[in-house]
């Protein structure tokens, strides 16, 4: 058996109050080494509210709780359990306490095996169910008003922008503005996080930067002079610094890259290869022969690079010479840019492509609901005494190894964006008439502003465009 630590926060408890994921797990992991815990593990529901348990992790845990896996519970506060009187009472009286399990805080001191100690848990849920519908009034509400207005609802001065207090408005500093605008060009020339966070800060002393902080910077829409009313952008009474279509090539940008598309590296087709047997990203190699010839290749990273003790045969893509493929790609891109119809052509293709994938995507989301649905009945019935829970335990347990099949289908499922035609044609005049006086950083530029995948074929050097526009 092992020691719980739970983990919650909410989106807008993170923005108002600083509880962080992060600090959590540091203090009950350090809490946990004070009383010698060594065995312990983490559960975390990262932006669920406490106003319900249908949160995946606190999920997970009262099945391990009821399946006997566990010994002891502890959360940072009592609130993070839950912001409700009632499920704070059932996961103590029913859960915890019918299965021998110990619950700790590491803020609050109670002890839950006296009527005293139980009494002042009663009373601490009271509280916190009263504190957070207190928030909500005075908070939420408020802070939606402003922004409704377009002004600032209050917080950390983004970067970019002092504070006029006067007229309470958000102004542009000179200075920093530029420095936004060159880090949503840098990641748009394929840059990582790491990297313009270095830049970054031999730029300026007024702000610290790292990976984290870059990508909110990239992800905030306040830099477009909006701001985010709930989920929907409203205009702000602020000068924007970035253009909204920018800001939305960098939304589509970080997409592909969670997706798995790598950053520009010192090769021209870096990041932008993918294997048209199994899929796998392309990798570039360097192979000496007896310290006399060097040679240069793309290969597909499942042919090239094998897990070990893997029983997945290897893909069988021959390797590509490197300045022959990219001779290739140029040339194709080259002749498509010379016939409009021929790009027409592409983009009817793909169109095609996104409207299978997206039927697949359909498919698989319900089914993942339908097994999301069996997963209620049955943890459900891990309180029917009536039921064999040896037979409940092991059809959950085959319901989880399903979803996380469909999770991981899901996740392999790579969707093209059906493209604008005059932005598509656009950017093909731009490599016609710029590629032969770019540096090479500034051709890696305009291919991954044109090109989302490049997708080789066995025994030729003919590919295949997705496009990202």
């Amino acid at each position: 058996m092992t020691v719980a630590l739970y983990c919650r926060v909410s989106t807008d408890e993170q923005a108002e109050h600083g509880f962080s994921i992060e600090d959590q797990q540091e203090r009950l992991k350090a809490f946990a080494v004070s009383q010698g815990w060594t065995d312990y593990e983490l559960y975390v529901d990262d932006g669920y509210s406490g106003t319900s348990l249908e949160r995946p992790a606190m999920k997970r845990l009262l099945y391990h709780a009821q399946a006997g896996h566990i010994k002891a519970i502890c959360v940072y506060r009592l609130d993070r359990l839950s912001r409700r009187q009632k499920d704070v009472l059932y996961l103590l009286e029913d859960i915890f306490e019918k299965h021998s399990i110990a619950f700790k805080s590491v803020t609050e001191s109670f002890d839950t095996s006296t009527p005293f100690g139980k009494a002042m848990l009663g009373i601490l849920a009271v509280f916190a169910q009263l504190e957070r519908e207190t928030i909500i009034e005075r908070t939420t509400s408020g802070r939606r008003r402003r922004v409704h207005k377009g002004l600032w609802y209050g917080g950390r001065i983004p970067f970019g922008y002092e504070w006029d207090k006067e007229n309470q408005r958000l102004l542009v500093v000179p200075d920093q503005a530029h420095i936004v605008r060159t880090i949503y060009r840098k990641y748009l020339e394929g840059e990582s996080y790491n990297s313009i966070a270095e830049w970054a800060e031999s730029q300026t002393n007024d702000r610290k930067f790292d990976h984290g902080v870059i990508r909110d910077m990239l992800m905030r829409p306040i830099y477009t002079g909006r701001m985010n009313n709930a989920g929907t952008l409203v205009d702000g009474q602020h000068e924007a610094i970035i253009e909204m279509p920018t800001w939305e090539r960098v939304q589509r940008e970080m997409a592909n890259r969670a997706e798995g598309r790598t950053p520009a590296g010192d090769y021209l087709l870096s990041g932008l290869i993918r294997c048209g047997l199994c899929g796998a990203p392309g990798i570039h190699i360097v192979m000496h022969q007896r310290r006399k010839h060097t040679y240069y290749y793309y290969v597909c990273k499942a042919h090239h690079v094998r897990p070990k003790n893997s029983k997945t045969p290897m893909c069988t893509m021959d390797a590509k010479n490197q300045f022959k493929l990219e001779a290739s790609v140029v040339e194709k891109l080259m002749n498509l840019a010379l016939d409009p119809r021929s790009i027409e052509a592409e983009l009817k293709q793909q169109q095609t492509e996104v409207n299978n994938s997206l039927e697949v995507v359909e498919d698989i989301e319900a089914k993942i609901k339908e097994v999301d649905r069996k997963l209620e009945v049955w943890y459900d019935n891990l309180e029917d005494e009536s039921l064999d829970q040896d037979r409940v335990k092991r059809r959950i347990t085959s319901l989880e190894d399903e979803k996380k099949r469909l999770l991981r289908r899901f996740s392999e499922i790579d969707v093209p964006s059906a493209q604008n035609k005059e932005s598509l044609m656009d950017s093909f005049k731009l490599l016609r008439n710029l590629w032969n006086y770019a540096t090479l950083a500034e051709q890696q530029a305009m291919l991954r502003a044109l090109v989302k995948q490049i997708v080789i074929h066995p025994k030729t050097f003919d590919v295949s465009f997705v496009w990202n526009v």
